[in-house]
């Protein structure tokens, strides 16, 4: 989990500057799975729960600090420690305090299924998953170029519905009896990945455009 939202949050077209100094080892992704360790060290033994991304709340609030430009295109990030430390001390306070919770227990339900349905929509939005499912259900003559147009269309379809099976597989996994082997099922992806090239349904070069790995 902590490495899912970690990829999408530090996904190159943010444009985010800080983190990202190839020559210290602890910068960006690094440092924070040092710290993580750490903490994950400390809180196993006081027996505290375990920290990990929250990667729907992590990817709207990266987009929420998004620079837009005049066409829609993301030009940069406002990047600060302020609104995370913020929203962590307002989570603090309601595990701590009663009265937070007590203003929160005023929230009529429906108002929060549909915060948690924004949230799940528009974490959607740039996830090439999600444009490539869209893809499906397009004219191409009139669809967006993107960077798999180049890719043969019934390569593209393959790759995407069998993305979808495994994203379906993995949901049912996860929700099933069997749903502590769920990281094994991640694990399994890139071997999947490599298969389809090793098999040659998918060339390396249409890959590289379909999954382009940063």
């Amino acid at each position: 989990d902590q490495n899912i939202t970690a990829r999408l949050v530090n996904n190159p077209r943010y444009k985010m500057v800080k983190g990202r100094n190839t020559e210290q080892i602890l910068d960006g992704m690094h440092g924070d799975m040092l710290v993580l360790s750490l903490l994950t060290v400390v809180t196993s033994m006081v027996g505290l729960p375990w920290m990990a991304g929250a990667t729907t709340r992590s990817a709207a609030h990266v987009r929420s600090l998004s620079l837009f430009d005049e066409a829609g295109n993301i030009k940069g990030t406002i990047e600060n420690r302020v609104t995370g430390a913020s929203i962590h001390a307002l989570i603090g306070a309601c595990v701590l305090f009663s009265w937070p919770r007590m203003l929160l227990s005023q929230v009529p339900l429906p108002v929060l299924s549909g915060v948690f349905m924004y949230l799940g929509l528009t974490s959607l939005q740039g996830l090439e998953l999600w444009d490539r499912i869209r893809g499906l259900f397009q004219d191409s003559s009139v669809a967006p170029k993107t960077r798999w147009s180049v890719v043969p269309k019934h390569i593209t379809r393959l790759f995407t519905v069998l993305q979808m099976t495994c994203v379906a597989a993995m949901m049912w996994v996860t929700k099933s009896t069997f749903g502590v082997i769920s990281p094994i099922m991640i694990a399994l992806l890139p071997l999947i990945r490599a298969g389809l090239m090793q098999f040659g349904l998918i060339t390396k070069e249409d890959m590289r455009n379909l999954d382009q790995i940063v």
